[in-house]
């Protein structure tokens, strides 16, 4: 009778301890640890082994550690490449239609140095986190299937931007990490890519080093290239480590999905070459953000 209460009590163990690691497990994708900000059930590998991100809705965020990939001396890069797909309804709607104007991006991504500060290691901590104070990198607010040329109408309808984290510590803003325009300092407008719902492209993010004070930031999508040259070598990252994505708006989609296996399909080393494809000239820059 003793020896059935022991086991039972190592089974109960046991079982409370694969719970509690289940809280920290996370979707593993291309060798790495998948966070989602709310819901940990929303992020799944499917049957061929994609990342889903399931019904996407604000505040969503999903953060990843990377390996370390050096950006601080000329000609290094770092660079992240998938295949990326989202599905959503056409509702003619501009409030919720992809392929409509309306808010400040359908999604945010961003590639970041972590800067000794550390990084997520459990689902559900929420898109606002003190450990992001200190975080430097580039934000880009993208609409994947907006039309190419799509130009702004005014604060609350930008087809995109990329900005830089200029108040990486700014007490009250810094804990945001992609979801508020606080932590970031000047920003360039962009247009939208043009891709069709439903349709897999390469998704490329890329910070080269071209100078001693200059960094490149490069969003490529659907053979689509934007470019975010920051010559102001403050507050720029020496290394990229972490990527995260956030979903702002009520946009209809029902799932956006990443596929390949950029790391562990090869070792992660500093990358040469620039993305083929067609490189679009972001407009004007703007001294400061307006949207959220």
């Amino acid at each position: 009778m003793e020896r059935r209460a022991v086991w039972a009590i190592v089974v109960l163990g046991v079982w409370f301890g694969l719970a509690a690691s289940g809280a920290r497990a996370a979707a593993r994708f291309d060798g790495l640890r998948w966070y989602h900000s709310e819901d940990a059930g929303r992020l799944v590998l499917n049957e061929d082994y994609q990342l889903v991100w399931m019904n996407p809705r604000a505040p969503d965020q999903v953060t990843v550690r990377l390996p370390e990939m050096r950006v601080s001396e000329v000609g290094d890069a770092a660079e992240v490449v998938y295949m990326f797909k989202a599905e959503g309804k056409k509702t003619g709607a501009a409030s919720t239609d992809p392929t409509m104007l309306s808010g400040t991006g359908d999604l945010r991504i961003g590639l970041f140095d972590s800067n000794g500060k550390g990084h997520i290691e459990r689902d559900g901590t929420g898109y606002k986190n003190e450990i992001w104070c200190g975080y430097l990198g580039y934000c880009a607010r993208i609409c994947p299937h907006l039309a190419v040329g799509t130009r702004r109408e005014h604060s609350d309808a930008i087809p995109g931007k990329i900005m830089k984290r200029t108040k990486a510590f700014e007490e009250g803003v810094c804990e945001s990490l992609l979801q508020e325009a606080g932590p970031y300092g000047g920003s360039l407008d962009v247009s939208g890519f043009g891709l069709e719902l439903g349709v897999y492209s390469p998704l490329i993010l890329r910070v080269e080093r071209t100078g001693a004070s200059t960094l490149v930031f490069s969003v490529t999508l659907n053979d689509v290239t934007y470019r975010y040259t920051d010559n102001d070598s403050n507050l720029q990252p020496k290394k990229i480590d972490a990527m995260a994505m956030y979903f702002p708006n009520p946009k209809a989609y029902s799932s956006i999905t990443l596929a390949g296996c950029w790391f562990s399909c090869k070792p992660s080393t500093v990358t040469s070459g620039a993305p083929k494809g067609r490189v679009f000239k972001a407009y004007k820059p703007e001294r400061k953000n307006r949207g959220d």
